[in-house]
């Protein structure tokens, strides 16, 4: 566990209706993120909203996957998957470059896991970002590709809180996608 500290960030990571606050350093990996998140559904459970059966962990923090809201000042988009959970690919073409820059010019932007985008600070996220996470199994998501769904933003689960529900006024939800003070 992460103590808190004037260095350490918060993330808000979100499945279902849930939303687990995770202390990290800007710097840790996913991966100790995800075994870090892992550990506090362990201790805390997660539960189906609507039928309100726990939903069973998958066997390893590693088949966990992140997505990213796809528009922060539009929570209603939905989120899409993380550009640093897409695996890196090879390509088998030759194309007589070489070495040079151009091959190793594949960094997150091209779709592979580089070791500056594997935190949340290389990713681009800043303090309080919010994530949504889900794994195969978790009640939202079968496996299947995302791409293969006209609606592939919806298939992870989130469901946004809104003031409505509660107390009938009308409030969107946020991502922290907000706009900034600039004076």
């Amino acid at each position: 566990m992460v103590e808190p500290s004037p260095q350490t960030w918060t993330l808000r990571l979100k499945a279902h209706k849930t939303t687990v606050l995770l202390h990290v350093d800007p710097l840790h990996t996913f991966s100790f993120i995800k075994s870090q998140l892992y550990d506090a559904l362990k201790d805390t459970g997660l539960k189906h909203p609507k039928t309100h059966e726990s939903i069973l962990l998958p066997d390893s923090p590693d088949n966990i996957q992140f997505g990213r809201p796809v528009d922060l000042l539009n929570p209603q988009q939905g989120f899409q998957l993380a550009d640093w959970e897409i695996p890196a690919v090879e390509s088998e073409e030759d194309t007589g470059k070489g070495k040079g820059k151009a091959k190793a010019g594949k960094g997150a932007s091209g779709g592979a896991k580089s070791g500056i985008a594997d935190c949340p600070k290389g990713a681009g996220l800043k303090n309080g970002a919010v994530l949504a996470f889900r794994w195969v199994g978790d009640g939202a998501w079968d496996g299947d590709d995302d791409e293969a769904f006209e609606d592939g933003a919806n298939m992870w689960g989130v469901q946004l809180a809104s003031f409505e529900d509660a107390y009938g006024v009308e409030n969107q939800s946020d991502v922290g996608g907000g706009r900034e003070f600039e004076g």
